[in-house]
């Protein structure tokens, strides 16, 4: 009997023990990498039987979205194939919630081995295939990879940051990745600053190779940084080496480094700026990520909009600049290269003065203040410009001031207004790499302009306004189409609404043809030019297309309007009858028209 029971009780454990390890549930894990971040996996079961994925994708309403019958799970070279799918047909199209944006659903597996720790599940090594890499239970910790050598080596110390220099010679940056894998197809974004054309930011993509290697090249002219958006399974990180005519950067990822940083699958930096690239990373971690820890002062948290006189803006910067200098002082981790890199901190306090209270700024008041203040960070030998800086090179632009930090300064906003369309004289460049550069540009902008104004339609005016003052603009044309009802349209190309106010405005415009009004259309060169020739053809009314400070300071006439699109309409006397920022029905327009017609 005691042999009968204790039989049972061995059976009985060993059905226990199968039914326990029937299923291993991982619940949230972790996806190492993905192109596709709008997909989440929340459970993964290794049944006995079969491995299953409950996933849910949010994605703007109502999208579609397709898994393959030929999707598998690869694991320790091994592949499984797909079996089957809950909430979702294999190989056809599968829509969002409209209220929700989101979808769940399930897709099944022939079974892994219960002890699997690490998969991958592909549609395909194909381009545009969904593909997900290095999915893992939250709790298990990925091995760490070694980091070459090279990555790891003692930067030296005397390595300072470098004064200005310039050159057409092209810069490249090189990347590689470990743990990079076929299918992985990462597209990298990148955006850097062109001094010849400061009024657009270049942007463009490319992709890692099947080893997990691309090179990058472009000319910037002179020493700045360039913006890399490397995507990652929670969002895009990033890198921003330092780079320079003639200079090569080479950066290492890890498509497998996890940590709560942007730049995690950034290793590390070798080549041009190496130990700078490294160093700032390290500062980005410790001061920018731990709110508790800020090194330099905020910027002013204060509204200076309503500030009325220069004397409020000048004495808010003489507050804050003792702050600012302490605060340099303090930075005892880093050496001069991170230290004279903080220096810009001023010139982007400016960016702010720029943009918030862009009247008092751009006084002759205010730039003489600056010019007797001569703060380092604008007079220096080693001033760097990004597209955020444009305005600030206002400040230098009809000064006599030396150096090639004043000089560069003067380059950018003359390359932004020959770019605008506006020829104003040379200014002042001792620098002859920058004055010959700007002879060049000046006369290819002037030729492409001319040819570009051929053959346009009577009503489409292509940088006519060159002459005016960008404070007269708006005279300027109530002036033109005096004793009209005048309608002004601030628009872009990109603009969505824009473009819906166009069509909805159209059968106004027919059914008030016959009255004495005017519709003036007005962009600038943040809409390309060959999108805007194209589609004006098919919007009523005359059509102008504006420097990009004309255009602003249309906008600085309507303190309330920021954005595009927007409205203003006058009567014939030219008193202001209606602003509004927005579109979302005629209705309100078309009542401006009306009131300003009695």
């Amino acid at each position: 009997m005691k042999r009968i029971l204790l039989a049972s009780a061995i059976a009985l454990m060993a059905v226990v023990a199968i039914y326990a390890q029937k299923t291993v549930v991982w619940d949230q894990p972790i996806i190492g990498y993905t192109k596709y971040n709008y997909f989440s996996i929340q459970k993964v079961e290794l049944a006995k039987d079969r491995t299953s994925l409950y996933m849910s994708i949010t994605f703007p309403s109502e999208a579609w979205f397709r898994f393959s019958p030929d999707t598998y799970i690869e694991a320790d070279g091994k592949r499984y194939a797909i079996t089957g799918s809950d909430s979702i047909e294999l190989g056809k199209e599968a829509y969002t919630s409209p209220k929700t944006m989101k979808k769940e659903f399930v897709l099944h597996f022939q079974p892994l081995p219960q002890k699997t720790k690490v998969f991958d599940m592909l549609e395909s090594t194909q381009k545009n295939d969904f593909t997900f890499f290095y999915i893992h239970p939250n709790d298990y910790k990925m091995p760490e990879t070694a980091v070459p050598a090279d990555f790891r080596a003692n930067y030296p110390e005397d390595d300072v940051w470098p004064e200005n220099y310039f050159s057409e010679e092209p810069t490249t940056v090189h990347f590689k990745a470990l743990n990079y894998k076929k299918g992985m197809d990462a597209s990298i974004g990148v955006m850097y600053f062109d001094i010849t054309n400061p009024n657009v930011y270049n942007e463009s993509h490319f992709s890692l190779d099947d080893e997990g290697c691309a090179d990058f090249t472009c000319k910037v002219y002179c020493p700045t940084h360039i913006q890399f958006d490397i995507p990652s399974a929670d969002g895009a990180s990033f890198a921003s080496p330092q780079v320079a005519p003639g200079k090569e950067v080479t950066i290492l990822l890890d498509m497998l480094r996890e940590d709560k940083y942007p730049q995690s699958k950034v290793v590390g930096y070798k080549g041009y700026m190496a130990k700078f690239d490294k160093e700032q990373e390290e500062y980005v971690k410790k001061y920018i990520f731990n709110e508790n820890d800020h090194t330099l002062p905020d910027y002013p948290s204060e509204s200076i909009e309503q500030f009325k006189t220069v004397d409020e803006l000048i004495a808010l910067h003489d507050s804050l600049i003792p702050a600012f200098d302490q605060a340099t002082a303090g930075i005892k981790d880093f050496s001069d290269v991170v230290k004279n890199h903080y220096l810009d901190w001023e010139m982007r306090l400016f960016s702010v003065y720029s943009n918030d209270c862009p009247s008092l700024f751009n006084t002759p008041e205010f730039r003489d203040y600056i010019l007797r203040s001569r703060p380092k960070c604008l007079f220096g030998n080693n001033v760097r410009v990004d597209f955020d800086l444009r305005d600030v090179a206002k400040l230098l632009a009809g000064s006599d001031v030396k150096g090639s930090g004043p000089d560069l300064l003067r380059f950018v906003h003359a390359m932004s207004e020959l770019n605008s369309g506006i020829f104003n004289p040379k200014p002042l460049l001792d620098e002859p790499f920058l004055s010959r550069l700007y002879d060049q540009k000046r006369q290819e902008l002037s030729g492409k302009i001319n040819q570009q104004k051929e053959g346009l339609a009577a009503n489409v005016h292509y940088l006519e306004l060159a002459d005016v003052a960008p404070e007269n603009t708006l005279q300027f044309l109530l002036d033109r189409y005096k004793g009209n009802v005048v309608m002004i349209d601030l628009w872009a190309t990109w603009c969505g609404p824009c473009q819906m106010g166009h069509r909805e405005m159209a059968p106004v415009k027919e059914e008030l043809k016959d009255k004495n009004i005017v519709y003036l259309n007005i962009t600038s060169s943040t809409s390309p030019f060959e999108d805007w020739k194209r589609m004006v053809k098919d919007i009523p009314g005359e059509h102008y297309y504006v420097s990009n400070a004309q255009f602003d300071a249309l906008h600085d006439l309507y303190k309330s309007l920021g954005g595009v699109p927007a409205y203003a309409i006058y009567n014939p006397k030219g008193e202001l009858v209606l602003q509004q920022l927005g579109f979302s029905t005629v209705e309100p327009l078309k009542e401006g028209l009306l009131k300003a017609l009695e």
